[in-house]
């Protein structure tokens, strides 16, 4: 296999601490071409479609759900130079990987417009599931106005401050809290939300504090946006679930 990053697959101390300054890390061109084919294949053979034939696009299908990737070992969050970097990151620590893959289809009936807000995941329908650290990548290239992953620099010192002003409120409660808005996790930074806009294969990685959301695609080619979560070992326990450290990197291996 031909990757493009070649061993021991590992971020350097700028990157690292870019990673913990602002919230994300983007890695251009990160997935090998063999791997990113046999992706879009299995993604299609899914969705009983074909990028050739847009009329058969099942277009109000935005989450695959029970996708498995064929065989196991060739999924995303198993994709061994991004096993590589998370094991650097958290040590044994982090676990699961798992991800459902977005689409976001072409739409021609609405002006593009950058999201005013956006959220922080582990507040689900499926309940509250705290983990450590996110990553997206694409199937294909994502151009501005493509349906690209949007997110907010930074935002995860605020999210952090919020929580350890409120800790009983990680558990997702402070949404029953009257007037409660995602804007409050945006937070007063100098940056605004940016677009995710890159090559097919380039990886985002992102805090899971970090304030994101999706965004509309213009383009005449659907966004397949890959994701991949992993928790700490500890997150089942309740005392663990509810601990807000003052040192966000606490249980972290940088």
């Amino acid at each position: 296999m031909d990757l493009p990053h070649p061993p021991p697959y590992r971020l350097t101390a700028e990157q690292i601490v870019f990673f913990k300054t602002n919230g994300y890390l983007i890695l251009e061109r990160f997935i090998d071409k063999d791997t990113l084919i046999n992706w879009r294949e299995q993604l299609w053979t899914k969705l009983g479609s074909r990028l050739e034939t847009p009329e058969t696009w099942p277009r109000d299908q935005y989450a695959i759900n029970d996708f498995r990737y064929d065989p196991p070992e060739s999924a995303f969050g198993r994709y061994p130079p991004l096993l590589s970097i998370i094991e650097q990151l958290g040590g044994d620590a982090f676990v699961g990987g798992t991800g459902t893959p977005i689409v976001s289809w072409p739409r021609t009936d609405i002006a593009w417009e950058m999201p005013e807000s956006g959220h922080i995941d582990a507040y689900g329908p499926g309940g509250w599931s705290p983990f450590m650290i996110g990553a997206t990548t694409y199937a294909y290239d994502v151009e501005p106005g493509g349906g690209g992953f949007v997110y907010w620099p930074s935002t995860h010192h605020v999210a952090h401050r919020y929580f350890m002003d409120h800790p009983t409120q990680v558990d997702g409660s402070f949404r029953d809290i009257e007037g409660w808005n995602w804007k409050m996790f945006a937070g007063d930074v100098s940056e605004g939300p940016k677009e995710f806009t890159a090559a097919a294969g380039s990886v985002v990685l992102w805090h899971a504090y970090l304030t994101h959301t999706g965004s509309i695609n213009m383009r005449a080619t659907p966004r397949f946006g890959l994701f991949a979560r992993w928790s700490h070992r500890r997150c089942g326990e309740t005392e663990f679930r509810y601990e807000i450290p003052e040192d966000l990197w606490k249980y972290w291996a940088v």
